[in-house]
C-alpha cells in the first residue's frame, strides 16, 4: 500500500495530530515547491537549450547553402539564391528571437548581445558574397570562415553560460530544500521525543533519498550527466525529485551529443565524412606550431579530380557525388596513420602527410593514390574512370604561411594538369616562375580578347587531282602587341583550361563566316570553311541553334560550314551529350570531319554510326611517308579504311612535293599543309585563290 509523507509521518504521532499534520504539510509542501521549481527550471532549461541547437543548425544551413552558391559547381539565378537565403535568415532570426525571449540572467543577455553583432557581420559579409548587396569590395572565403567562427564561438558561449546557470539554480534549489527539511527535523525531534524513535527511522531514509538526489545533482554539476537514480526509487514526492533529476541528466546529456555533433559538422564535409577547410587549416596551423626541432618535412598534396566533371555532365550529381565517395575512400587506403585528408570544396582535396622521409617517398604515395582514384567504378551499369593530378608542395620550417604552403601545392597542381593529367608535380621555384609566366600570359589573353587580338588564319585545302580548292580551315592566332602573332600552341590550352575557350571559339566562327561572306562576294569561288569545336562545347546543346543563327544572319547555310572535331569524341556511349549534338548537326546539313584521325579512340562502330563526311589523317602518319615503307603501310591501310567505309580522307600538315605525290598514289587526293600553303590573313586569302586562277597542272603518282 502506497503511503505518502504525510501518512507516515502522522501515523506515529496520533496524539498530535494538529501538530504533526501542520508540519507534515510543511514538508510536503516544501517537497512538492522543490520539485516544481527543478521540474520549471528543467523544461526552461530544455526549452532555451533547444533553441540553441536550432539556432546552430540555421546557422549552417546558411553556410551550406552560400558554400554550395561560392563553389562554382553549379549556376542559379538571383532571384532563387535571394528567395532562398531570405527564407534561410528568417527562420535563423525566428530562433535568434526565440532565445531573447528565455534569456533572463544578465550573463546570457550578454552573451547573446555579442552573438547577435558576430552574426550580423557574417549576415552582412555573406550578403555581398552572394551579390545580394552590392559594394566594391568582396568578402573572401577566409574572411566569411573567420566571421563565421566568431558566431559558433559566441553560440557556444551562449550553451555554456545558460548550463552552468541551470545547474547552479538546481544545486542552489537542492540544498535550500535540504536545510529546510533539516531544519522541520530537528524540531519534530524535540517536540516528539517520545516518538523519536519513529522519527529516526524515517528522517534517516527521508535523508538518504535526498543524498542521493543531491549526489546525483553533484555529479550532473561536474559532467556527468547519468545521474544513477533507478526508475524505481520511490513513488513519493521524494521519488519525484529524483526522478525529475533523473530526466534532467538524461536531457542535458542528450544536449551535450547534440553539441558535439554540430561541432563534428562544422569540422568535417558531410558528403564524404572527410575534414573540411577550417579543420584543415586548424590541422596546419597546429603542425606549423609544433614542428620546432623536428628534423622530418611534412608534405602536402593537393589533388584535384580529372574528368570530374565531364562524368558530372552526363550522369548528373547523383553520380558526382559517388565519385567524390570513391575519391575520398580510395585515398583513405592509402595513406599513412598520422595523416590528414581535407575536402576543400568541389572535387578538390588535400592530404597533409605528417613526415616524409624523401621526394621519392611523397612520390610513391602519389603514384599509388592516383591509381587508387583511377580504378574503375561502376555507375548505373556503366564503367566509369576518373583521374587525378597531384601538386606536390613540402612545409618547410622557415615556412608559416598556410595560404602560401597551399598556393605552393596549387601552383605544382596546375603544372601537373598542364603536362597531361594522371601526374604529380613538385613545387619549386622553376614552378612558382612558369605559373607566374602562364598567370601572366592568361591575363594578356583576357585584354587581347577584349581588345581584338585574337584572329583567325585561314589555311587552303585542295584536291591535287585536279588541283581544285576545296576549303580553307580556320585557325586561331593572336597578334600579340609585344610578341608577334602567335600561333595556338601558345595559348590555346591556356584559354580552355581558364574558361575563355567559348569566347575564342566564338571569335573564330564569326569571323570566318564573316570571311567566307565577304570572299563570295569579291566574286571568290570557295565551297566552305572548317572550324574547330571542343568535347565541351559539342556537349552544348544550344551549338546548332548559335551556328543557324550566325549563318542566317550572313546569308550562308550549313553545307557552308564543316564541323572538325576530335576522334576521342566518339569514343563512348550514347550517354554522352556530344554525341546527340553532332547528330543534329548532322541533320541539319553540316559537315562532319574528325580532326587528327588514328591518334584518338574512335571505333570503326561509331565511324558507322555517326557517317561522318570526312576524317583528316594526322600528320604523324604524313610526314616522311614518300621514305618510310612501314609508315606508308599504316598510311595506306587508313586511306583504305576509309574509302571501304565511303567516307572521305584528307592528309592535313602534308609539306613536301614528294609528300603530296605519294599520297595521290596511295589514293588520297584532298591535302592541306604547308605543300600547299601557309595559315595566312583573310585579306591575304583574296591574292592567293586569284593567283591560282589560270592553267592547272596535274601532279603526277609516283
Amino acid at each position: 500500500m502506497f503511503l505518502s509523507v504525510t501518512h507516515k509521518i502522522l501515523g506515529p504521532i496520533a496524539l498530535l495530530i494538529a501538530i504533526g499534520a501542520a508540519t507534515t504539510a510543511l514538508i510536503s509542501h516544501e517537497a512538492v515547491r522543490a520539485h516544481d521549481d527543478l521540474q520549471s527550471q528543467e523544461e526552461r532549461a530544455y526549452e532555451f537549450l533547444f533553441s540553441v541547437e536550432r539556432t546552430q543548425k540555421a546557422l549552417v544551413a546558411m553556410e551550406e547553402f552560400s558554400n554550395g552558391i561560392l563553389s562554382f559547381n553549379r549556376v542559379v539565378p538571383a532571384p532563387t539564391v535571394a528567395t532562398r537565403y531570405q527564407s534561410l535568415l528568417e527562420t535563423l532570426e525566428t530562433d535568434i528571437q526565440a532565445i531573447e525571449n528565455l534569456a533572463n540572467e544578465p550573463a546570457v543577455v550578454e552573451s547573446l548581445t555579442r552573438f547577435s553583432g558576430a552574426v550580423d557581420a557574417w549576415r552582412q559579409e555573406l550578403e555581398i558574397a552572394l551579390g545580394l548587396t552590392a559594394r566594391a569590395a568582396i568578402p573572401t572565403r577566409i574572411r566569411l570562415d573567420q566571421l563565421r567562427h566568431r558566431a559558433d564561438h559566441a553560440l557556444a558561449e551562449i550553451y555554456g553560460t545558460a548550463k552552468t546557470g541551470a545547474l547552479t539554480r538546481s544545486s542552489m534549489k537542492s540544498e535550500s530544500y535540504k536545510a529546510r527539511v533539516n531544519t522541520i527535523f530537528h524540531t519534530m525531534m524535540a517536540i516528539f521525543a517520545v516518538f523519536g524513535f519513529f522519527f529516526l527511522l524515517f528522517g534517516r531514509r527521508l535523508t538518504r533519498s535526498l543524498g542521493h538526489v543531491a549526489r546525483s545533482m553533484e555529479r550532473i554539476r561536474k559532467g556527468d550527466f547519468d545521474p544513477g537514480i533507478e526508475r524505481e526509487f520511490s513513488k513519493d514526492e521524494i521519488g519525484n525529485i529524483a526522478r525529475g533529476v533523473q530526466a534532467f541528466g538524461e536531457t542535458l546529456k542528450a544536449l551535450t551529443k547534440a553539441n558535439e555533433r554540430v561541432k563534428h559538422l562544422a569540422m568535417h564535409d558531410q558528403l564524404t565524412g572527410l575534414a573540411n577547410r577550417r579543420a584543415l587549416e586548424e590541422h596546419l596551423g597546429a603542425m606549423i606550431a609544433g614542428r620546432t626541432g623536428e628534423t622530418g618535412r611534412a608534405a602536402l598534396f593537393h589533388i584535384d579530380l580529372d574528368r570530374f566533371k565531364q562524368v558530372n555532365d552526363m550522369y548528373g550529381h547523383a553520380a558526382g557525388d559517388e565519385i567524390l565517395r570513391h575519391a575520398a575512400q580510395a585515398m583513405k587506403t592509402k595513406r599513412r596513420p598520422d595523416d590528414l585528408i581535407a575536402r576543400i570544396g568541389g572535387d578538390e582535396f588535400v592530404v597533409v602527410l605528417k613526415e616524409v622521409e624523401s621526394e621519392e617517398v611523397a612520390a610513391g604515395i602519389a603514384e599509388r593514390m592516383i591509381a587508387s582514384i583511377s580504378s574503375p567504378i561502376e555507375i548505373w551499369n556503366d564503367v566509369v574512370n576518373v583521374g587525378a593530378s597531384i601538386g606536390i608542395a613540402f612545409l618547410d620550417g622557415a615556412e608559416a604561411d598556410i595560404e602560401r604552403i597551399l598556393a605552393n601545392a596549387d601552383m605544382a597542381l596546375y603544372i601537373a594538369k598542364g603536362a597531361g593529367r594522371g601526374r604529380y608535380s613538385f613545387y619549386s621555384a622553376e614552378t612558382r616562375r612558369q605559373f607566374e609566366t602562364d598567370m601572366s600570359l592568361l591575363r594578356e589573353l583576357r585584354t587581347g580578347l577584349e581588345n581584338g587580338e585574337i584572329i583567325a588564319y585561314f589555311q587552303p585545302q585542295i584536291d591535287v587531282a585536279n588541283n581544285r580548292l576545296i576549303g580553307f580551315e580556320a585557325l586561331a592566332r593572336w597578334a600579340h602587341p609585344t610578341r608577334g602573332t602567335l600561333g595556338p600552341g601558345h595559348f590555346l590550352s591556356l584559354a580552355f583550361d581558364n574558361g575563355l575557350g567559348d569566347r575564342l571559339s566564338d571569335i573564330i566562327v564569326r569571323e570566318a563566316i564573316s570571311a567566307l561572306r565577304d570572299w563570295r562576294g569579291k566574286g571568290l569561288d570557295i565551297p566552305c570553311v572548317s572550324v574547330n569545336f571542343a568535347a565541351k562545347q559539342l556537349r552544348d546543346n544550344g551549338l546548332t541553334e548559335y551556328l543557324d543563327d550566325a549563318l542566317f544572319q550572313a546569308g550562308l547555310s550549313p553545307d557552308d560550314i564543316t564541323i572538325e572535331v576530335l576522334e576521342s569524341v566518339l569514343f563512348g556511349d550514347d550517354a554522352d551529350p556530344a554525341h546527340a549534338t553532332i547528330s543534329q548537326l548532322k541533320r541539319r546539313g553540316y559537315r562532319i570531319e574528325l580532326d587528327d584521325f588514328g591518334t584518338g579512340h574512335a571505333s570503326i562502330s561509331n565511324l558507322r554510326k555517326f557517317r561522318v563526311d570526312g576524317v583528316k589523317l594526322d600528320r604523324v602518319f604524313v610526314t616522311g611517308v614518300d621514305s618510310d615503307p612501314e609508315q606508308e603501310m599504316i598510311l595506306r591501310t587508313l586511306i583504305d579504311l576509309c574509302r571501304n567505309l565511303g567516307i572521305g580522307c584528307l592528309a592535313e600538315g602534308v609539306e613536301t612535293d614528294a609528300e603530296r605525290s605519294k599520297l595521290l598514289a596511295l589514293g588520297c587526293s584532298r591535302i592541306q599543309g604547308y605543300a600547299v600553303a601557309k595559315p595566312m590573313a583573310r585579306n591575304e586569302v583574296i591574292d592567293w585563290v586569284r593567283s591560282r586562277e589560270g592553267p592547272r597542272q596535274r601532279p603526277e603518282a609516283v
